[in-house]
């Protein structure tokens, strides 16, 4: 199979209605006609760490949500 995945749209925030880090991550399958499934996930903030870090976790929870979900079928 030929899946594509992108992690995008990160922001950080850190204000009066909390701080986090919010992410969305595409897996794209190539051979179904680039079909797309977003995930957007929230994270906790943690200022030092290096963005590939950030993604890593990102996507991460990501995963966790997909499978948490097809175990509820």
């Amino acid at each position: 199979m030929a899946m594509e995945i992108e992690i995008g749209k990160i922001t950080a925030f850190d204000n009066v209605n909390g701080k986090g880090i919010l992410g969305s991550v595409d897996f794209i399958d190539h051979e179904r006609h680039n079909q797309r499934t977003t995930v957007n996930v929230m994270i906790p903030l943690d200022k030092d760490a290096k963005l590939s870090d950030v993604e890593a976790r990102i996507l991460d929870c990501a995963k966790q949500q997909l499978r948490d979900l097809v175990a509820t079928f």
